[in-house]
C-alpha cells in the first residue's frame, strides 16, 4: 500500500467523526481546499441569486475573484459607490438632454410659481 493511501487513511479515520467522509474523499483526490468565510445573509442571497441568473455556481464566482486577485496582485477599493449600469444610463442621458436644453424647467422663485407650473403639466 502506498504512502498516500496509508496517510488517507488514517487521515479519514481522525478526522471522519468530525468531517463527512465524502468531503474528505473530495479533497483528497482532487487539489481543492475549503474556504469558510463570514458574509451576511442578505449578501450571500443575492449574490446566490445573481449566480444563478447567470448559470453559474457561485463557487465559481468567488473562485474567478480569487484569480483575478492573485493575477492582477490588487485589490479595487472606492470609496464611492457605483450606481446600477440602468441607473448610471438614465442619469447620462438627463446631463445630455440638460446640456442640450431639453427636458428643462425653468427656475421658479415663488411657491405659486411652482404650483402653476405643476398643474400645467
Amino acid at each position: 500500500m502506498s504512502f498516500v493511501a496509508v496517510y488517507g487513511q488514517l487521515l479519514s479515520s481522525l478526522l471522519t467523526p468530525y468531517i463527512p467522509l465524502y468531503i474528505l474523499r473530495y479533497m483528497s483526490t482532487l487539489d481543492k481546499t475549503i474556504i469558510n468565510i463570514k458574509v451576511s445573509k442578505t449578501l450571500k442571497r443575492e449574490a446566490q441569486d445573481l449566480a444563478d441568473e447567470i448559470g453559474v455556481p457561485l463557487t465559481t464566482v468567488i473562485a474567478a475573484s480569487l484569480k483575478e486577485f492573485v493575477r492582477s496582485r490588487s485589490l479595487t477599493v472606492s470609496a464611492f459607490p457605483r450606481l446600477r449600469p440602468e441607473i448610471e444610463q438614465e442619469l447620462s442621458q438627463a446631463i445630455a438632454d440638460y446640456k442640450n436644453g431639453k427636458n428643462v424647467s425653468k427656475i421658479l422663485a415663488k411657491p405659486s410659481e411652482v404650483a402653476d407650473h405643476l398643474n400645467s403639466l
